[in-house]
């Protein structure tokens, strides 16, 4: 009776072990459990029970079985047989107890791991009951088997936590809808929109949009920066936070810093701290980048906002008339920007915009043509230009030429030039039209 009763718990253990485990892997990763479990089977239940088949079958003479028992009964001559089943049984019983607690309890440890809030709360209420339940009969099964009776014990422990599991670790999240609180925001109700927000992101605690939906109501309508800065912090410092959000959130900051705060300063601060956070990315040098086109100080930065754009312009029929009064600049206002544009350029020589602006202040601000062109030439001989922005370039130092230096000649040359090496572009088009002028003004 006993015998019986051995093995239907042993293959009892065996199917716990591989139905409940296959159970607690969710849907997507099935397969490669699956993988893993008959990886497990054979090295965890199959071999230990063909070693202690081998033990105890008897190989030869000097490999005599390891149980005293059957070693006696085989010297006997008898029915030994009988013997070894016995033990063989009892053996493969204790290996399955052991391979299906292992591999519940393993299987558990990798599916509840970043389990959070109720699913949290639940998984570990199940874990109680159970305990609870059956701590009495798993100690007397450990006092009469001892360390025989251990992996039953565990097993008979395990085996409900890991029936019931699924229905907890299976739970999909709430997802976060934050549409009540974009309706508030519109009505300019911010302060119901900020709870609505942080009720939504207590469903989802690492919702990347909620949080960043907060900081900026924090930011532009509150214009607490404190509280901004506060939060996107805490953004990036949670695990879940990806490098590409990270550097969204940063660079959000950064904007946040130079438009509300007017504060060039705090602005480097946080380029500099994402450069540290991502070392060695493409989002790092990016922001690098960045952080050396970045005005010097807010007086700089106000500058920047309250001075017109200076386009490079194609060339066309306005070649010959005198700036706007709008675009008239008091000299040494127009030496002022001058000279910080250069100290500009000596850090970063590279910086195309800085350079377009300086040789545009030089020419047409300072009466300084020739160190003007000097500097387009410089952005000519730059590599890996584009076309249009080298036709442009062209077209705007034969304009100064002809305009400032009374250089016509050397504006023609400059016009054939566009013609030549950039015949499908508009600036193309502008000069054939300014080369027939000039033909016709000299006959």
């Amino acid at each position: 009776m006993m015998l019986p009763a051995l093995a239907f718990l042993s293959i009892a253990f065996v199917l716990m072990g591989l139905i409940l485990s296959f159970r607690l892997a969710p849907q997507h990763r099935r397969g490669k459990h699956a993988r893993w479990l008959a990886g497990w089977f054979g090295k965890g239940l199959i071999l230990p029970s063909l070693i202690w088949f081998l033990m105890n079958i008897g190989l030869s003479l000097w490999i005599q079985p390891f149980m005293p028992q059957i070693q006696y009964a085989q010297n006997q001559g008898g029915a030994w047989f009988g013997t070894f089943l016995i033990y063989f049984i009892a053996g493969f019983f204790i290996v399955s107890s052991y391979w299906a607690a292992i591999t519940l309890g393993w299987t558990l440890l990798k599916e509840i791991h970043g389990l959070q809030g109720d699913a949290l709360i639940d998984f570990k209420g199940l874990c109680a009951t159970s305990c609870i339940a059956l701590v009495l009969p798993a100690l007397g099964i450990f006092l009469i088997g001892r360390l025989a009776g251990l992996g039953f014990a565990i097993t008979l422990m395990l085996a409900p936590i890991a029936g019931y599991a699924p229905g907890i670790l299976g739970r999909k999240k709430m997802t976060p809808m934050y549409a009540r609180a974009i309706a508030k925001m519109k009505f300019g109700k911010y302060r119901e929109a900020e709870m609505d927000v942080i009720n939504e992101l207590e469903k989802r605690e690492d919702d990347f949009d909620g949080w960043m939906m907060l900081a900026d109501l924090y930011a532009n309508q509150f214009n607490d920066m404190s509280e901004a800065e506060q939060t996107i912090l805490e953004i990036c410092d949670q695990p879940k936070t990806t490098p590409s959000q990270i550097g969204i959130a940063l660079n959000r900051l950064t904007d946040w810093h130079l438009k509300i705060s007017q504060d060039p300063e705090a602005a480097r601060r946080v380029l500099l701290a994402l450069c540290d956070r991502l070392r060695n990315t493409h989002i790092a040098r990016m922001a690098q980048l960045r952080m050396n086109q970045l005005p010097r100080n807010a007086e700089e930065l106000r500058e920047q906002q309250s001075a017109a754009p200076i386009p490079l312009p194609a060339l066309g029929d306005q070649l010959d008339d005198p700036l706007p009064i709008q675009d008239l600049m008091d000299r040494r206002k127009a030496a002022a920007m001058a000279n910080s544009l250069a100290s500009r350029l000596s850090e970063d020589p590279n910086d195309i915009a800085v350079r377009e602006k300086f040789a545009r202040i030089l020419t047409e601000r300072l009466d300084k043509a020739d160190l003007g062109i000097e500097q387009l030439t410089l952005l000519l001989n730059m590599p890996d230009q584009e076309n249009a922005r080298r036709a442009e370039w062209l077209s705007t130092m034969a304009a100064w030429h002809i305009r400032y230096r009374g250089d016509s000649e050397s504006g023609l040359h400059l016009l054939e030039r566009v013609v030549l090496e950039f015949p499908n572009t508009p600036q193309a088009l502008a000069a054939r039209r300014r080369i027939h002028l000039l033909q016709m003004e000299a006959r």
